[in-house]
């Protein structure tokens, strides 16, 4: 009598251990003064709507005065750097939390918002703080998590935030210019964490995925193209890659939410004349039934799809019956 193994061989070689996923493989950043290329940011053309209720191109384009695209250069790394917090988007900083409470830094840099990333431990012990920041009539916000695997919810809630406080930031500088001769000025925002490399880092990171339309691979890469003392480990970069699916999930609704539907978009209320989420359609009586109805077909087909022998997909196991042994 034959074994299960032996009826019924391996299609592919694999080995007793634990599942583990594949690794995200980042290539280096590499350092020349030479280069003129940099590691330029823009949004993309093919994504231009809110992935997180604002419309990407033209809301940063508005609330920045047109200056948030950047081409900077990798810069040169010491070790002190680490210390330092280095200007990632024209209006957005990230480094660790003593820059923060550094008067000098906040008022030389001109940041209108500090946004702390912490862990729910540290909230509780009242740590990664910014006293000076409040002190100093800047606007303090935090997103706190109890472990890494919450970023991932707590990514929308940090890049709101930000995008937030810019709008606010914006009409606030209109408001002033209109009323005085003094020119008008977008807001900054420092993300900081302990180190500046771990939460904080990977909060700019989503950032830059959501609002510029970017993989993972080219949002880690330009954030350690200006931080080279970014180093995620491979949970952070496994984590990052769920949020970059995520959000390519979310572009493919919309994006076949406008191609399906001959509706007009609903302009941002913030922003009158600037569009950023249309309403989802909701499924009607007829689509319903439609669905109700579907059958299989003689052929091996379901409403018209493709056969179920020509769907793509790879069996586990052979059966030796069906290869001639």
């Amino acid at each position: 009598m034959k074994t299960p193994e032996s009826s019924y061989p391996a299609a592919q070689s694999w080995s007793y251990r634990v599942p583990s996923p594949p690794r995200l493989n980042v290539p280096p950043t590499i350092f020349f003064k030479q280069s003129s290329a940099g590691m330029p940011v823009a949004p993309s053309k093919t994504h231009d709507f809110g992935s997180t209720g604002f419309s990407n191109t033209d809301f940063l384009s508005a609330v920045t005065y047109s200056d948030y695209i950047t081409g900077r250069e990798p810069q040169e790394w010491t070790y002190d750097h680490r210390w330092e917090a280095q200007r990632i988007l024209p209006f957005l900083y990230l480094g660790p939390v003593n820059v923060a409470r550094s008067r000098g830094f906040l008022k030389d840099n001109g940041i209108t918002m500090v946004l702390a990333v912490r862990d729910t431990k540290s909230a509780h012990a009242r740590l990664l703080g910014s006293k000076v920041a409040v002190e100093m009539g800047i606007a303090y916000a935090t997103v706190d998590t109890a472990g890494n695997q919450e970023l991932i919810a707590a990514f929308p809630r940090g890049i709101e935030i930000i995008n937030a406080h810019l709008s606010a930031m914006y009409h606030q500088s209109q408001r002033i210019s209109t009323d005085t001769t003094t020119p008008a000025s977008p807001g900054r925002v420092l993300v900081f964490c302990e180190s500046g490399n771990g939460r904080s880092a990977a909060m700019v990171v989503a950032y830059i995925m959501a609002m510029f339309s970017v993989d993972v691979v080219k949002a880690i890469l330009i954030v350690q193209s200006q931080r080279f003392a970014v180093a995620f480990d491979d949970d952070m970069k496994l984590l990052l890659q769920t949020y970059d699916s995520i959000l390519s999930a979310k572009r493919m609704v919309l994006l076949t939410d406008r191609q399906d539907s001959g509706a007009q978009i609903d302009p941002d209320p913030m922003f009158p004349g600037i569009y950023g989420w249309r309403k989802p359609f909701k499924r009607t009586l007829d689509d319903a039934e439609d669905d109700a109805n579907m059958d299989w077909g003689d052929d091996g087909e379901i409403s018209g799809g493709p056969p179920l022998e020509k769907r793509n997909g790879a069996a586990p196991f052979l059966d030796n019956a069906d290869h001639g042994r």
